[in-house]
């Protein structure tokens, strides 16, 4: 789907699905060339949305329509992690277990540095409210405007680590796959309440990047991944760009939540696999094809991994 059509297709949705959504859970798909999106849309309260972003992309486009509305955002990351731009110059990231809060809307893309992201959204909209949506947030002493200015900031986005209440109550949304209105209902009501009146919140420690940084760490990925048969020195790149490479190692964790010899290794261990079950390619080319020389190791590493050797891995594919 090019982006254009999709971010028609995502405001439309807002527009006309919201409103009519009543009492079913909708999931909608939204195929891109590097893969897609699935938004499952939970039904709560005219003007309050909630949504599972379950992404399988590096990048989302966004419209710029959506942004001008008057929408403030709850986040909630399940798995993955999603990159902010705060200004023209800084980048934030959103990681397991983090909150984001605030009316702070990507105008571009979204950029998922993994290839992958799960996490809830709650989308409030108070132009859409009802008589229904007021009557039951003031019995529960749910004050809307309290929570737009608890949370405001002049990045229009806070990063809290999510408490274990929390956390146990989008975690029973989450694993209950068909939840009734009356939990939807129940568990979004907490959680809101104990964001606006829970005066013990604690500040994500999220990593803050210039553009520069950001971009280094985005173009090491790259190299890396380029052709996962050979091994390139951090050093190598690190001297290729002019920059330490503590500092570059480090780059590289803020954006993609990992070590880049964890990285590598992922992406070799993804491959082999791939190919174990799709191919016919002896072992040993395969090894190598992944960056293993020796066929020994690899099997080693690959048995750490999967729990079994990689002819064993083939067998059990083909039955």
């Amino acid at each position: 789907m090019k982006k254009d059509s999709f971010a028609d297709s995502f405001i439309n949705t807002f527009n006309d699905n919201f409103p009519i959504m009543g009492e079913e859970i909708i999931t909608l798909r939204h195929d891109f060339d590097e893969g897609y999106i699935d938004n499952t849309f939970y039904p709560f309260l005219p003007g309050i949305y909630v949504c599972l972003n379950d992404v399988h992309a590096k990048t989302i486009p966004m419209n710029a329509h959506l942004s001008d509305k008057d929408l403030f955002l709850i986040n909630y990351c399940i798995s993955g992690r999603c990159e902010f731009m705060i200004s023209e110059n800084v980048f934030k990231y959103v990681k397991v277990n983090y909150t984001s809060i605030g009316s702070y809307t990507v105008r571009d893309e979204f950029f998922y540095p993994s290839g992958y992201y799960l996490g809830f959204e709650i989308f409030i909209y108070k132009e859409m409210f009802t008589k229904e949506t007021e009557n039951i947030l003031n019995a529960f002493h749910i004050d809307i405007d309290k929570l737009f200015t608890k949370y405001n900031n002049k990045e229009k986005l806070v990063l809290l680590e999510t408490d274990i209440n929390t956390e146990k109550l989008w975690l029973e949304l989450y694993n209950n796959r068909c939840p009734d209105k009356g939990l939807i209902r129940l568990n979004i009501l907490k959680i809101l309440h104990s964001l606006i009146n829970n005066d013990i919140t604690t500040p994500a420690n999220s990593s803050y990047l210039t553009r520069n940084q950001a971009g280094l760490a985005k173009k090491v990925q790259e190299i890396i991944s380029k052709d996962i048969s050979k091994h390139i020195s951090m050093r190598e790149i690190s001297e290729m760009y002019n920059i330490s490479e503590t500092s570059l190692k480090n780059y590289f964790t803020s954006i993609f939540g990992m070590t880049v010899s964890e990285y590598m290794l992922g992406l070799r261990l993804e491959k082999a696999a791939r190919l174990i079950t799709d191919s016919r390619l002896p072992i040993s080319e395969i090894a190598s094809l992944c960056g293993y020389s020796n066929q020994g190791r690899f099997a080693r590493v690959f048995k750490s991994h999967y729990g079994m050797l990689p002819l064993e891995y083939r067998h059990n594919a083909a039955d």
